[in-house]
């Protein structure tokens, strides 16, 4: 059994408080939070879903979340592919291969990859549609020869 970091009375695993002094206890994790168990963790329906952060981020947040598959996306071309494939089971992923504190720690932190993901691609696709003159307006104009 823990013990409350403050006090240092028995607290049971399920505590979230010290029943003794009141301090919070980092440790307790609901029973039901099967996160960082690998293939035998459960994951919520509530947390399902697409990735921008594992989709842009590719590597990046991979490493970050315990998901080192996604390091296959330095495979040339392959690497497409791949970023497609950790947008749609990326989440699903770092709630097997990370233990979380709950649910709502997990929405936050993909939240905030998240909003970077979207960020990031938003400002690439920008670039990119401002490219497009640049390139073709040359060819219209002095002819490709």
């Amino acid at each position: 059994m823990p013990f409350c970091s403050v006090c240092g009375k028995e607290v049971r695993h399920t505590d979230s408080f010290c029943p003794n002094c009141g301090q919070r206890i980092r440790t307790a994790i609901s029973p039901d939070n099967t996160s960082g168990q690998g293939e035998a963790a459960t994951v919520p329906e509530e947390i399902k879903g697409w990735s921008w952060g594992a989709f842009v981020l590719t590597w990046i947040w991979g490493v970050c979340n315990g998901v080192l598959i996604s390091l296959l996306c330095l495979i040339p071309v392959f690497g497409i592919v791949w970023a497609f494939v950790l947008g749609a089971k990326g989440n699903e992923w770092a709630w097997q291969n990370k233990r979380w504190e709950s649910i709502e720690e997990f929405k936050s932190t993909q939240r905030n990859w998240n909003i970077a993901g979207i960020v990031l691609f938003a400002v690439s696709m920008a670039v990119l549609i401002a490219m497009i003159p640049a390139v073709f307006v040359p060819l219209v104009l002095f002819g490709c020869r």
